[in-house]
């Protein structure tokens, strides 16, 4: 009962707390499509979020109150998933900046790497835990260091020689065990003060996320050592993730097996927009490694332009996917993580010609005219739901870092497209 009624007062506390933030553009910083206002935008965000770097802990600390989950928890080590997301938005813009005569970017990059001496984190089966590879990759490919790919190398060696069989099917082990489940067990494990949770099907690819965390570190390290043992791991676990999440019927991704029989009050999927953002942002980094010449990238390319076509008919009038894709009412929030991945597929689509540039452009304008528009006049990046594996209500404060990435990614690519 408590739920439905919140469910019900959702738009009008939307309404509320958006009367009550903050103006989003500075008067310097504008929506305009020309390649001199999206660099601008794009050094606006990141210049604001690295003011907030402790370059002694890793950490982005500088946060006003509530703005950012505690850095005690998991999700938010250095060498965690939401840090390694950050890292491949920012070196993107990194090798922007550094093409314009700007190596600062990846300056702090490099040294962030340094400082984790280019480990991943614990569970070297779980994506998130060595998304952060990503990092070292292109630290790499700027710098030339070997040491870099050591680590990351070494684990995935591991996988490769024992892989995982773990079934799928999304359950996390419960702590109380009296607890209904298939799994009673110590859910709890200890890294460096912080807790982790436990969910056995986490050793694979079986959540939406993981397909931007964890394949393209799997292809890009293919492509730098040359080894096809990495990119053929790669290919076998993404197809068996995304046959399983795939809904044939409305051409979008589920975020996990616990959704198949979900429905919205209004009869529809619950399809996330931030977990549909991972899958197509993920397609499209995949794509940058994928050979021409593979058997399967035709396969890649059709559930890719699959999924865009029916991502576009549910974009709102303001430009962005709101956090449920297909009951935009149940939470009729401005959200601009989901927001930012879904639109960079598009412009990454679009550059290489994967999808009609005058049927795609107008959506790629709508959504960079949201993103911007969420930026605030210090240059903090707004409306980005918190941690979370499905739709929640966002606040215009709130912040993370994955959002900034996904800022990143859709400008570096809008960038690309632009004359001039």
């Amino acid at each position: 009962m408590y739920l439905k009624k919140m469910k019900k007062l959702l738009p009008v506390i939307a309404i509320f707390f958006s009367t009550f933030s903050t103006t989003a553009c500075s008067e310097n910083l504008t929506a305009q499509m020309n390649k001199k206002d999206v660099y601008q935008a794009m050094k606006h965000v990141s210049d604001w979020q690295w003011q907030q770097f402790n370059a002694e802990t890793n950490l982005f600390e500088g946060y006003d109150k509530l703005d950012y989950m505690s850095p005690t928890a998991w999700d938010t080590h250095p060498q965690g998933w939401v840090y390694a997301s950050f890292h491949v938005g920012m070196a993107k813009w990194a090798q922007l900046a550094d093409a314009n005569g700007d190596e600062s970017y990846f300056q702090k990059l490099k040294a962030v790497a340094a400082r984790n001496n280019y480990l991943v984190a614990p569970r070297i089966y779980n994506a998130d835990d060595y998304a952060i590879g990503q990092l070292y990759l292109d630290v790499y490919e700027k710098y030339k260091q070997p040491e870099a790919l050591v680590p990351l190398k070494t684990v995935f060696d591991i996988i490769l020689n024992a892989p995982s069989t773990a079934s799928l099917d999304y359950k996390h082990i419960q702590i109380d065990a009296n607890a209904k489940a298939d799994y009673t067990a110590e859910a709890i494990e200890g890294y460096g003060g912080r807790e982790i949770g436990i969910t056995p099907c986490k050793n694979r690819w079986c959540w939406a996320d993981a397909l931007f965390m964890g394949p393209p570190v799997w292809m890009h390290l293919a492509k730098v050592t040359g080894n096809q043992a990495y990119f053929d791991f790669a290919n076998k676990e993404f197809w068996q993730t995304a046959e399983l999440l795939w809904d044939k019927e409305d051409h979008l991704f589920y975020r996990d097996s616990r959704y198949f029989d979900l429905r919205e009050e209004n009869g529809q999927k619950i399809i996330w927009a931030r977990g549909v953002g991972w899958v197509v942002a993920g397609l499209a980094r995949m794509l940058e490694h994928i050979p021409n010449e593979h058997p399967q990238r035709g396969k890649y390319e059709d559930i890719f332009k699959k999924v865009m076509k029916r991502l576009a008919s549910a974009q709102q009038d303001d430009g962005f996917w709101r956090p449920s894709v297909l009951a935009p009412e149940r939470a009729p929030f401005k959200e601009s993580s989901g927001t930012g991945l879904i639109a960079y597929a598009y412009a990454y689509g679009i550059n290489q010609g994967l999808l009609d540039k005058q049927e795609y452009l107008p959506v790629v304008k709508k959504a960079w005219t949201a993103l911007v528009g969420v930026v605030q006049p210090s240059g903090k990046f707004g409306w980005v739901q918190q941690i979370n594996a499905g739709p929640a209500p966002v606040l215009a404060s709130d912040t993370q870092v994955y959002g900034v990435a996904a800022f990143l990614l859709t400008g570096t690519e809008v960038y690309k497209m632009l004359d001039k």
